[in-house]
C-alpha cells in the first residue's frame, strides 16, 4: 500500500492537487461585450454536486482554478460552505492571423468601474457554462440567489471582483479582493469616496493586502488605497474584514488564507447577507429604511424619457407615444396636450437658479435667473463622478442626476453627497411624482418612495456655504 501511495506521489507534479471533482474547460470566442477576444474559462465541479440542485457559485479571475478547487473540496467536505461550482474567467486577448497577441484586454476588463464585466458574466459566460455537462452527464446549474454567489480575484482581479458585486449586488453577495488595484488606473481611486456616498449593498467583503504593496509608484501605493477602502466600507456599514500581511505586490499571502476567508464569507449562508446601516447622514435623510427600488415595468424602449406630470404620476415618452404611469405601475395613454419639461434643464425651487446639463461633461452648469427671464452668471457648478444625464431638483434644492453609476445627488453647493444604486446599474432617466422617484435602468422602469419630494413649494432654506 505504501508503495502505491509513493508511486502516486511521484506521478503527481510538485504542487499539484488531486481533485475530488472534475475540471472542465470552455474556450470562449465571439464576445459582443469584448469584441474579438478569446479566452479560457475553467470550471471546477465537485463530486458532491448532484446535477439537479442548483449549486452555489464562486467566480474567480485570472488562473485561480487550483486554489478554488482545493478550497471547495475542503470546505464542502467539512460543511463550512454549500456545494459550489467555481468558474474562473481568464482575461481576453486578441490575436492576429498569425496567432500573435495584438491586444491584451486584462486591464480594460478587470479595472473598469462600470457594470460591463458583471454583464459579461451574466449574459455570456454563465449561460455558456450552464449549457455544459460533466463527463458523467450532470448538467451545470447555478443558484440565482446572490447570497449563494461569491467572486474573488487578486490585483486587477481584486478590484474586478469588488466592482462586479458592488455594481450588481443582485448577482453577488460575497467578495474576496486580494491586493486590489483601487488606484488611479481607470478610476479605482474614486471607489473609497463612492462607497462612502453610495447606498450600502447586501455584501460581505474581505480585503487582503501586503504592507509594501506598491507595484508601480506612478499609480501610488496599493496598500494605502486598500486601507482607504477598508475605512470607507466600515463607515458605510458593510460586513467587512481584512488582513494586512508583510510583503509586496503578490497574491501568495492571499491564497494562503483562502480557506479561512471563504469560511468567514460563507458562515451562516442559509441566512443570507444583510444590508448594513451607513454613517452617511445625507443618505439617511433621503432614503426610507427597508424600502428600495421596485420594478414596475420591463422592456422599456431605448431612448425612452421620463417627465414630471403630477404628484401621483409621471409621463413616459418615446417618440409620439406618451403614457402616464403611477407608482403602482398603472399606465394610461396621455390624451391631453402638455408641454413636456426639458430633461436636461431643471429650475431650482423658488425659481432663482437653473441647472443645465452639458452632454459628455462631468459638470452641470448653474445659472442665475434674471427678472427679465434670462440666464446669467453661468458656471460649472455641480461636479459628478461620471458624465451627466437627465437632471431634476427635490424640494430642498438637491440636484438629482441620472448617471452610469446610479442617481448622483448633489447638495445646494454642488457636491455629490449621495449615490442611489439601481439593480441595473446605469440610469438613463429620472423624474419625481411627489415623494416617488421614478428611474429607467437597463430597459426597466423602477420607482422608489423617498423622504424627499419633487414638489416645489417655495424657496428652500439655504444651507450656506459650508
Amino acid at each position: 500500500m505504501k508503495r502505491i501511495l509513493l508511486l502516486l506521489a511521484l506521478l503527481l507534479p510538485i504542487g499539484s492537487f488531486a481533485y475530488n471533482g472534475e475540471m472542465l474547460t470552455l474556450e470562449m470566442r465571439g464576445s459582443k461585450i469584448y469584441p474579438g477576444t478569446e479566452r479560457q474559462v475553467k470550471i471546477y465541479v465537485p463530486k458532491q454536486y448532484d446535477g439537479s440542485t442548483p449549486a452555489a457559485l464562486i467566480v474567480g479571475t485570472d488562473s485561480q482554478e487550483k486554489v478554488l478547487a482545493e478550497c471547495i473540496d475542503t470546505l464542502v467536505a467539512e460543511g463550512s460552505m454549500p456545494v459550489a461550482i467555481a468558474v474562473v474567467v481568464r482575461p481576453g486577448r486578441i490575436h492576429n492571423a498569425a496567432g500573435e497577441v495584438v491586444r491584451y484586454n486584462r486591464s480594460n476588463e478587470y479595472d473598469r468601474m462600470d457594470g460591463r464585466f458583471a454583464r459579461f458574466l451574466e449574459t455570456e459566460v454563465l449561460p455558456q457554462v450552464e449549457k455544459m455537462h460533466c463527463s458523467d452527464g450532470r448538467a451545470i446549474k447555478f443558484s440565482e440567489d446572490p447570497s449563494m454567489r461569491a467572486i474573488t480575484g487578486s490585483s486587477s482581479g481584486g478590484i474586478c471582483a469588488f466592482n462586479a458585486a458592488w455594481q450588481r449586488a443582485d448577482m453577488f453577495a460575497r467578495v474576496y479582493a486580494m491586493c486590489g488595484t483601487f488606484v488611479p488606473f481607470r478610476g479605482g481611486d474614486q471607489y473609497s469616496a463612492l462607497v462612502r456616498k453610495g447606498e450600502p449593498r447586501a455584501l460581505r467583503i474581505f480585503l487582503q493586502d501586503n504592507d509594501e504593496d506598491t507595484w508601480n509608484p506612478l499609480f501610488g501605493s496599493w496598500f494605502e488605497y486598500n486601507t482607504l477602502m477598508l475605512s470607507a466600507l466600515q463607515f458605510a456599514g458593510y460586513d467587512v474584514r481584512h488582513q494586512w500581511d508583510k510583503g509586496g505586490h503578490s497574491g501568495k499571502n492571499g491564497r494562503l488564507i483562502m480557506n479561512d476567508v471563504m469560511r468567514w464569507l460563507w458562515k451562516d449562508w442559509e441566512q443570507g447577507v444583510k444590508v448594513g446601516t451607513s454613517g452617511n447622514k445625507s443618505l439617511n435623510d433621503i432614503i426610507i429604511p427597508g424600502e428600495g427600488w421596485c420594478c414596475i415595468a420591463e422592456n422599456i424602449a431605448d431612448g425612452a424619457m421620463l417627465h414630471p406630470y403630477s404628484d401621483e404620476q409621471v409621463v413616459l415618452c418615446r417618440g409620439r407615444l406618451k403614457e402616464k404611469i403611477s407608482a403602482n405601475g398603472e399606465r394610461s395613454k396621455l390624451k391631453e396636450h402638455i408641454k413636456l419639461s426639458d430633461p436636461y434643464k431643471a429650475v431650482y425651487p423658488g425659481g432663482e437658479h437653473t441647472a443645465v446639463r452639458v452632454e459628455g461633461s462631468n459638470w452641470v452648469w448653474n445659472y442665475v435667473n434674471t427678472p427679465e427671464g434670462k440666464l446669467a452668471h453661468g458656471q460649472e457648478f455641480y461636479y459628478l463622478y461620471t458624465d451627466a444625464g437627465q437632471i431634476t431638483f427635490d424640494a430642498k434644492g438637491y440636484l438629482y442626476v441620472a448617471t452610469s453609476v446610479g442617481v448622483q445627488i448633489c447638495d445646494q453647493n454642488g457636491r455629490v453627497r449621495v449615490v442611489l444604486a439601481l439593480p441595473g446599474g446605469a440610469v438613463s432617466s429620472i423624474a419625481f411624482a411627489g415623494n416617488n422617484l421614478f428611474a429607467i435602468s437597463e430597459g426597466k422602469l423602477y420607482v422608489r418612495r423617498l423622504l424627499r419630494s419633487g414638489t416645489h413649494q417655495g424657496k428652500p432654506k439655504s444651507e450656506g456655504q459650508g
